[in-house]
């Protein structure tokens, strides 16, 4: 978990620093299409907004869970009000004035974690491929303007001037409008794949943080809940129902083989009669 959000304080201190140290050239690119390049921005703050979230909450959820021992502490309830994954698996541990039984099978509380954690995931991994797809739209956008200008520059030529000077200034100050599209594309392009590996990296950090925390988690729950004298009465009321069903479904093909009336019938009641004894045998264990 700590090396994982020194990784990403130091990822971010770089893009603060490339941006302070290359503004000027990062601005005229921009200018050169700027409502495409502003939204793909926009996807960027948006996008990191989202992963400081999840990794400051998880870090805090962490050193929070980090500071109490489940069963040993009480924990006070107005104090997990800041926290809601750890008040989450408080009340499913049973460990809070409010729920003080678990009645939540090892699996379930796992699985209710780690939908908790991934909450908001689906939106971060759509934004990177959002910034891409909003290059590849200023790139076609930037290229049918260079089409276009090309289009005019050829059939603005013409070899009955006579004027070579005038004609190639006319080729020259007609080739701009090409160019300028082509800086549309290109930097519409760059701002999108750009935008994307940043927040690409943000998702793999985002990531080794999130799976440091359910490990975590997941060892103190797994301790918790084996040690717990309330487990013991669940699990003891599971497996007295899987035996009780057990039993009425083997009492039911006993009756369906007596309905049946087949030349084996004597076999089959004594296989059944004895399948239903040892059953019973096991729930009296």
């Amino acid at each position: 978990m700590t090396k994982n959000f020194l990784a990403y304080l130091s990822f971010s201190i770089l893009i603060v620093i490339i941006l302070v140290i290359g503004y000027e050239e990062i601005k005229i690119y921009f200018d050169a299409n700027p409502y495409i390049n502003g939204i793909i921005l926009l996807t960027l703050v948006i996008g990191f907004l989202l992963y400081s979230f999840k990794i400051f909450s998880l870090s805090s959820e962490f050193r929070f869970m980090n500071s109490v021992a489940f069963g040993k502490l009480k924990l006070n309830d107005s104090s997990l009000n800041n926290y809601p994954m750890t008040k989450s698996i408080a009340n499913n541990l049973g460990i809070t004035t409010v729920n003080k039984n678990i009645t939540k099978t090892l699996d379930e509380i796992l699985d209710d974690l780690l939908s908790s954690i991934e909450s908001g995931s689906d939106i971060s991994k759509y934004l990177v491929n959002l910034a891409i797809f909003l290059g590849l739209i200023g790139t076609f956008y930037g290229l049918l303007l260079t089409i276009g200008s090309v289009s005019n520059v050829i059939d603005g030529l013409t070899i009955e001037q006579q004027d070579f000077g005038a004609f190639f200034n006319n080729l020259k100050d007609g080739l701009k409008s090409p160019l300028s599209g082509m800086t549309i594309a290109f930097s519409s392009s760059l701002f999108g794949l750009v935008t994307s590996l940043i927040l690409g990296l943000y998702e793999i950090i985002t990531r080794g943080v999130k799976q440091s925390y359910y490990e975590f988690c997941e060892n103190q729950i797994r301790l918790f809940y084996r040690s717990s004298p309330n487990v013991k009465k669940i699990t003891q009321n599971f497996d007295n129902s899987s035996l009780a069903q057990n039993i009425a479904s083997k009492l039911d093909d006993l009756v369906d083989g007596i309905k049946n009336s087949s030349d084996d019938l004597r076999k089959e009641v004594i296989t059944e009669l004895k399948s239903v004894s040892k059953s019973i045998k096991d729930l009296e264990k």
